[in-house]
């Protein structure tokens, strides 16, 4: 099986629309005063030929895990669906779940499911979604508003415990299954995330998806701009970075991955922005490898 995943493509567009917001404004402060707007000049034209790309790549079905927005105004989600086209209705070949950019303040509140719900099962979550006869992707929703200086996420007791329900559950035995959420659960070095940019409960999601009751072979997220691969005591874990960033020192980008249901191996190779020609193409890059995501 093929699949394209890509995050943070953060379409960005001011002035602001929608219900002000101190930490809206402060973004814009960012994005215009502190240079950070420079990282997605022209974002729109990258999330375009993005999809075109992904579409060309034959993938089985394309995972984005969150940030579709900057500071999710009701402008911005317009615009990135506007991108997506037609491919909001066909979730057969599109997962996208929410980042902390799509939950950036509370004002914010339903407007990811308003445009991608088709997208996300309805935006509940967490939820199972089998990508074809061995594959399956249960997806998880850590975004949540935050005041000015925090960025952090939160699954939950309740969520954590819904998560362990259905990796524990037999249906999934003998499936190839990828957990995906925005936030990563260590940083590319191996340690954890800071408390303002972190998940709060990483520890407890860790110690859920390490238990040897669980069936996971696979977790996927972004958050972190830079990507790379990391592992827990049991479970493999891939950054795919932002696929829109231009300061990424690699170059922006997302991957696509060849799974083997049967043996647990996975192929990646990094697509990344190309300005000259203005595409995605392949890279030689020390992401493309090929791992077992099964523990011995």
């Amino acid at each position: 099986m093929k699949l394209a995943h890509f995050s943070d493509v953060h379409v960005t567009h001011f002035p602001l629309s929608g219900k002000p917001a101190l930490k809206r404004l402060a973004a814009v402060a960012s994005y215009t005063l502190a240079g950070r707007g420079r990282h997605f000049a022209g974002s729109d034209q990258r999330i375009g030929k993005l999809l075109e790309d992904v579409d060309a790549q034959g993938v089985d079905h394309a995972l984005c895990t969150g940030d579709l927005t900057g500071v999710s105004t009701e402008a911005e989600f317009e615009r990135v669906a506007e991108l997506f086209g037609p491919r909001l209705q066909q979730p057969a070949r599109y997962t996208v779940i929410p980042g902390n950019h799509d939950r950036y303040v509370k004002g914010a509140q339903g407007l990811f499911e308003r445009h991608f719900a088709a997208l996300s099962e309805g935006g509940q979550f967490p939820f199972v979604k089998h990508l074809g006869p061995q594959v399956s992707v249960v997806a998880i929703d850590v975004a949540r508003p935050t005041n000015l200086v925090d960025s952090s996420g939160l699954c939950g007791e309740k969520q954590r415990a819904a998560l362990e329900g259905l990796l524990t559950d037999r249906s999934l035995k003998g499936r190839f299954v990828i957990l995906a959420l925005h936030y990563g659960l260590l940083r590319s070095e191996g340690q954890r995330d800071s408390r303002p940019h972190g998940l709060r409960d990483d520890l407890e999601l860790m110690a859920l998806i390490d238990r040897d009751d669980v069936t996971l072979d696979l977790v996927l997220h972004g958050h972190m701009h830079r990507p790379y691969v990391v592992k827990t005591k049991r479970r493999t874990i891939i950054n795919a970075g932002s696929a829109t960033d231009l300061h990424v020192r690699q170059g922006c980008g997302y991957h696509v991955y060849e799974i083997e249901p049967a043996s647990g191996r996975v192929k990646i190779e990094r697509r990344a922005w190309s300005a000259g020609p203005a595409r995605y193409e392949a890279v030689d890059s020390p992401l493309n490898r090929e791992l077992s995501t099964r523990w011995e």
